[in-house]
């Protein structure tokens, strides 16, 4: 069994404590340690146990699974690389929820977290520590780059490429073959029917620069 704590003791730090938990009913591969957060803890962590801050995961002894639960895709990226440069017994784990339905021919990186009743299709690549919410689903040979974040009910259509570090908001969808780049955001319901540049943000229906 693994020992693993949640980065992120707020509300997706909680949510992926449940994912954990519902893992370890079909197979108990973690021992879930508690929760660590910089910024302290809020609500119900669900009988688990706060940590602390960083300082926990610096200073333990043996190997750790880190789960980072952090939305933001700049913080999860600064904090990503921070425990890979000082904590060499860190590794990230990729936690995908029981009623998440993944085709056999997806290809993840270390750090993905993959909420309950996301679909993702054939052939689709997922980058370091990208997160996926609930009910989003991606099409197939579709390509989402590291550290980015893709909130609840998102539809992505096939072949579509999203860049690293961009956050899509709730509802919204990005139309088959559309390139979304690195460090954009579309906001919540945009309807993405053209390709977004780097470090845009983009609203409405069709979704249009901010």
């Amino acid at each position: 069994m693994h020992d693993l704590v949640v980065y992120g003791a707020g509300g997706l730090g909680r949510e992926v404590g449940e994912m954990v938990r519902r893992i370890n009913e079909r197979h108990r591969f973690w021992r879930l340690l508690g929760f660590v957060d910089d910024g302290g803890a809020s609500g119900d962590l669900g009988g688990s146990e706060f940590l602390g801050g960083l300082e926990f995961i610096k200073g333990f002894n043996g190997p750790l699974d880190v789960a980072i639960a952090i939305a933001n895709p700049a913080a999860k990226r600064r904090l990503y690389e921070t425990l890979k440069r000082d904590c060499p017994n860190v590794t990230f784990p990729s936690v995908i929820d029981t009623e998440a339905r993944l085709s056999s021919r997806v290809s993840l990186d270390e750090g993905v977290i993959i909420s309950h009743f996301c679909s993702v299709s054939v052939e689709v690549r997922l980058g370091r520590c990208v997160f996926l919410n609930t009910g989003t689903h991606v099409g197939h040979d579709t390509t989402i780059g590291d550290f980015s974040s893709v909130m609840p009910n998102v539809d992505i259509s096939g072949n579509v490429t999203v860049g690293s570090d961009a956050l899509i908001g709730v509802n919204s969808a990005i139309l088959q073959g559309v390139a979304v780049g690195s460090g954009a955001t579309v906001g919540m319901g945009a309807i993405v029917m053209t390709p977004v540049p780097e470090g845009c943000t983009v609203l409405g229906n069709p979704a249009r620069k901010f």
